[in-house]
């Protein structure tokens, strides 16, 4: 009798390997992916899925706020929570994947200038670029460089720099693709530098469409839809009739800082409306406590604001003037105390209880502090003119 030894060939265990894991491949692999918490597809149309995932999309780029579309002057691209990918196609026809400038543009469509780096000598890590005149070293340095360097976050644009942030005050640094925050209370950890979530408030500051779409088919990623959106806890909404329930103010601190005057004879601004003709907008931006307003691409009046303190936070998102009124008494409880202003001026409804509005019992415009109940408070002069300015329906993006 004759015996076969019977042995797998190195190329029949692989083969029978992969047909073990291609179900599994497979689906670590889907051609597409929809992401509840946003509402929008990725997909590798453009290599932006392909791009996501070689880069810790999760964490570096966030979950997409836009569909994929053609942008002038640039090709496909996508915006995302903490940046902008882009396709570029070169002259032999072959394309690639980038991150966009979305923290540049950010800067420069709130008129943000930051001054140059010390002239001193390097300190020991510190990476120096001629050509922005910045350095970048720790805290960010390493997270900087381990995440691509140049080539995915860019130069320096500024030096670091405290700022307030969605997240409260923090150690930040700007680069051309994006802004790093430093988290103190993750020091040591993986999660101590983070990448801010400007894609999305430059895609406000476009004016593009970030609605949630349907999800055509593709497979969910991450958590689900958020329950409520992102907003005050306020009382006092408008009825349909345009009348007004009291809606709470802020008691009257110490007049102690002088409001500064609306800024006037800036030169033309970029191109941060992109809406057709000369459709007006406003945009609030919590960082500078100040207000934008355009006329298509072109920004007519500036004023300084006061918004809402911690825990009773302005809400960020896209919203419209909804409800407008002269004059309004406000009255509410907060703490269990009963207060009331009378006669408050040009209220301007946007969400809910959330309204612009002139403000004379406080002068703390644009210094930093944050002392309403969610509303964003304006100098009397400068609300005045808003109120005049602005049809109901003009839309807000309240934006960090």
């Amino acid at each position: 009798m004759t015996y076969r030894d019977v042995r797998f060939a190195p190329g029949m265990l692989l083969a029978v390997l992969l047909l073990l894991i291609s179900p599994v491949a497979a689906q670590a692999q889907a051609p597409a992916l929809y992401f509840p918490r946003t509402g929008h597809h990725l997909t590798d149309e453009y290599g932006f899925l392909s791009f996501w995932r070689a880069h810790d999309g999760p964490h570096l780029i966030g979950f997409p706020v836009t569909e994929a579309f053609h942008a002038d002057g640039i090709g496909p691209v996508q915006y995302f929570e903490k940046a902008r990918l882009e396709q570029i196609v070169a002259a032999d026809g072959a394309t690639t994947v980038r991150t966009g400038a979305v923290a540049a543009e950010y800067a420069a469509a709130l008129y943000r200038s930051f001054p140059p780096r010390p002239d001193r000598a390097p300190v020991a890590g510190e990476f120096v670029f001629s050509e922005t005149n910045h350095g970048v070293r720790e805290p960010f340095a390493g997270f900087w460089q381990a995440a691509g360097g140049i080539d995915f976050f860019g130069a320096p644009i500024s030096e670091p720099l405290w700022e307030r942030t969605a997240s409260g005050q923090r150690q930040v640094q700007y680069f051309a693709r994006a802004r790093l925050e430093r988290d103190a209370t993750f020091a040591g950890t993986p999660d101590e530098i983070q990448v801010a979530d400007l894609g999305r408030a430059l895609a406000e500051l476009y004016g593009l469409n970030i609605a949630p779409v349907p999800n055509t088919g593709a497979e969910t990623f991450g958590p689900a839809a958020p329950a409520a959106p992102d907003a005050a806890p306020l009382a006092g909404v408008p009825n349909a009739a345009g009348a007004a329930a009291p809606q709470p103010a802020p008691p009257a601190p110490p007049a102690t800082h002088p409001a500064p005057a609306p800024q006037a004879g800036r030169p033309a601004p970029p191109p941060v409306a992109r809406s057709a003709g000369g459709a007006k907008r406003i945009v609030v931006n919590l960082t500078r406590q100040w207000l934008y307003a355009y006329e298509g691409d072109q920004l007519v009046f500036d004023a300084p604001v006061a918004t809402g303190r911690d825990g009773m936070n302005t809400p960020t998102g896209s919203f419209s003037v909804y409800a407008k009124l002269p004059v309004q008494t406000m009255d509410g409880v907060t703490n269990g105390e009963y207060w009331v202003v009378p006669n408050v001026p040009h209220v301007m409804y946007i969400y809910g209880g959330v309204a612009l509005h002139g403000t004379y019992w406080h002068n703390l415009f644009g210094s930093g502090a944050r002392p309403s109940h969610g509303c964003v408070n304006l100098p009397l002069k400068s609300a005045a003119w808003l109120y005049s300015w602005t049809p109901v329906g003009t839309p807000v993006q309240v934006t960090y």
